[in-house]
């Protein structure tokens, strides 16, 4: 048995997905309130009492939807970010510094709500300097966000952040400009540090989150960089004909090869070198862990398929793995398919067959 469970997107990432975009736009909804939360502020004839119980609501709201991200993060087994990880600031073996800002973002929130509990306790002067936090942990949620999350480059996400950021800049304008020229130096200081660090968050994201192989230098382990898909590239002209001869698809062929195993970070690496009728490769490389029942649970894989001398025409990830059945999607020469095969593996040997098609075609 080559592996003995499924990978592909799992309803624990998508909750950790989604309730960490709703935790930002929370968090951006609580600074915006506490910026404009002052007497000397206009909040559109709301009364003060109401303005402080949305804010208290919307803050109490942002560290339960945090719990939530965080748990269906460290839950998900993809990146296997684990529970200390997740609460002890940049010991993550998975983007240790974008993950840990994250970290640090929600103990800082979890500080002020203690210290507002206790508030008559701790006095006011210490309330307010530990509230201050909550300024400083948007900025480190937003940067996480772009980080770490696997949504960053989308145009949605992007529009969603340069929303919020735009909200934010505006509640410090006003607030600026509110008891002008009172207190003017620090006014212009705040004015000034609200224009120039969109710039900079802008300048940030195209040199590292929205440019190449960021997640390499982010910190992705190896293990699970193998799954990462290379985009297609077009194909043009005579070079193009070369690489996919012999590629014509819908195809069906039987399958030879060997299959190699190897330490990987924290699991096995298990590579498959197959060949097929009219000079068809498939290579197959599944990173996991071992399996009690013997075989390896798989966390990430991915699949080449090409012809011999261009063995890399089309590539993506496995989305399906059981026994011998694995079926992956891949890309390449300006096309999408699907690539279903079923192998048997005897010692170091493997046989078997595989079924090229169309995406959204039949297997």
């Amino acid at each position: 048995m080559i592996a003995a469970a499924t990978t592909g997107p799992s309803a624990l990432w998508y909750l950790a997905r989604g309730s960490g975009v709703v935790a930002l736009l929370l968090l951006s909804a609580s600074v915006i309130l506490g910026i404009l939360n002052v007497r000397r502020t206009r909040t559109g004839g709301a009364p003060r009492f109401l303005v402080d119980g949305l804010h208290r609501t919307v803050s109490l709201l942002v560290i339960v939807v945090l719990v939530i991200h965080i748990l269906g993060s460290v839950l998900d087994s993809f990146a296997h970010i684990g529970l200390v990880g997740a609460l002890v600031p940049f010991t993550s073996t998975y983007r240790p510094v974008w993950l840990g800002l994250g970290t640090l973002g929600f103990e800082l929130l979890v500080a002020i709500a203690v210290t507002s509990l206790l508030r008559r306790r701790v006095g006011y002067r210490t309330w307010r300097a530990v509230h201050w936090l909550a300024y400083a942990s948007w900025p480190i949620a937003l940067v996480h966000g772009f980080g770490t999350g696997t949504d960053g480059k989308s145009g949605w996400m992007l529009v969603l952040s340069a929303g919020c950021v735009a909200a934010v800049v505006a509640a410090v304008l006003s607030r600026v400009a509110a008891g002008w020229p009172g207190h003017r130096d620090r006014r212009i200081a705040a004015g000034l540090v609200a224009l120039t660090a969109p710039v900079a968050l802008a300048l940030w994201l195209l040199a590292g989150p929205l440019g190449s192989d960021w997640a390499r230098r982010a910190g992705t382990p190896t293990s699970l960089l193998a799954a990462r898909v290379a985009p297609p590239s077009p194909a043009a002209g005579p070079a193009s004909a070369r690489r996919t001869a012999g590629l014509a698809i819908p195809f069906t062929t039987s399958l030879t090869g060997t299959i190699n195993q190897t330490p990987g970070s924290g699991g096995v690496v298990l590579d498959l070198r197959l060949r097929g009728g009219a000079g068809r490769v498939v290579s197959v490389r599944i990173v996991g862990q071992p399996s009690p029942g013997g075989g390896v649970a798989m966390t990430s894989g991915l699949v080449r398929l090409g012809t011999t001398g261009h063995e890399g025409v089309y590539t993506g990830p496995i989305v399906a793995l059981a026994g011998g059945r694995l079926t992956a999607a891949l890309t390449g020469s300006g096309r999408r398919i699907r690539l279903a095969a079923r192998l048997a593996i005897t010692g170091t040997a493997v046989t078997g067959s595989a079924t090229a098609s169309p995406a959204g075609a039949g297997a």
